[in-house]
């Protein structure tokens, strides 16, 4: 049974930042390579703590280097054809699939095209990401289909038979990757489906949080503010209470990634998502 929603956040959780909308295109691009370019969306340079999330292009028959993290790292096909490889276990990857790597594992990133750039969503636990280059000196194994990943390194998700539940009315969600799932990871994140009408209830999290709507329209309203998005990525600061909606006539989806190792939802009561009820607004009870 849940527990009835707070009539308004601990007062502990009181922001110190605002909530920050990012189409694509307006990123901090960084060319990683030759062939791969990020645009990061969310991170250090508009203020995220803890993590860091963007696109991911890579040209052509161009692989992204093997490399390793002292950070977590989440990997998700938007477009294209890719194969994820951790120390030479090889992952096909479909669309929306998800490859998630502790800190420490080698891995690489390569498209399968030579024709169309493939594009991933990434999320690095880390707001201050760096990578270490290794050399490829692992034999290649072909992962089956149905692989998971490897017990203690890195776990996969095959999108099309990945376990849903519903976080709200009209919704479709995917745990990708957790502390309970991934004992000792940093972040936890997945995927969320909006059917026409679907929404969260208000909530806020003790931690950043990274919302990349990657299909269809999107309403984010934080304490008020309402912020119509369509191939946008939101940074939700630590204690902004906010919840998403879709209010069009067709699907939503986005991928959600928290600076935290546990999706918690700490809901609170709806008034606080208004102008009149929010409750860092000067003059409100404490």
């Amino acid at each position: 049974m849940s527990s009835p929603p707070l009539a308004r956040p601990p007062e502990s959780m009181r922001p110190d930042r605002m909530e920050v909308m990012t189409p694509i295109g307006a990123g901090a691009f960084l060319d990683v390579e030759p062939g791969v370019r990020l645009e990061c969306l969310v991170g250090a340079h508009n203020g995220t703590r803890g993590l860091t999330t963007g696109l991911v292009t890579i040209a052509p028959s161009t692989a992204l280097s093997y490399h390793t993290h002292t950070f977590a790292e989440s990997i998700t096909l938007l477009k294209g054809r890719a194969i994820a490889a951790v120390e030479g276990r090889e992952y096909v990857l479909e669309p929306l699939d998800n490859v998630v790597i502790p800190r420490g594992p080698a891995h690489q990133v390569r498209n399968l095209s030579d024709t169309e750039p493939a594009i991933l969503h990434v999320a690095l636990a880390s707001d201050a990401p760096t990578r270490t280059i290794v050399d490829d000196t692992f034999p290649r194994i072909a992962m089956p289909d149905e692989a998971n990943g490897l017990a203690g390194a890195e776990r996969f998700n095959r999108f099309r038979t990945a376990e849903r539940f519903a976080a709200g009315p009209n919704t479709a969600f995917i745990d990708f990757f957790n502390e309970t799932l991934m004992p000792g990871l940093e972040m936890s994140g997945g995927y969320g489906l909006f059917l026409p009408g679907g929404r969260l209830p208000a909530h806020v999290h003790d931690f950043d949080e990274s919302i990349s709507i990657i299909d269809g329209d999107a309403l984010c309203i934080v304490e008020g503010r309402r912020h119509p998005m369509r191939d946008a990525t939101a940074l939700q600061p630590r204690g902004r209470v906010h919840y998403f909606i879709n209010e069009s006539d067709e699907p939503m989806a986005m991928i959600w990634v928290y600076a935290g190792p546990s999706p918690i939802r700490i809901v609170v009561d709806e008034s606080c998502a208004t102008v009149e009820g929010n409750p860092w607004r000067e003059g409100a009870t404490r």
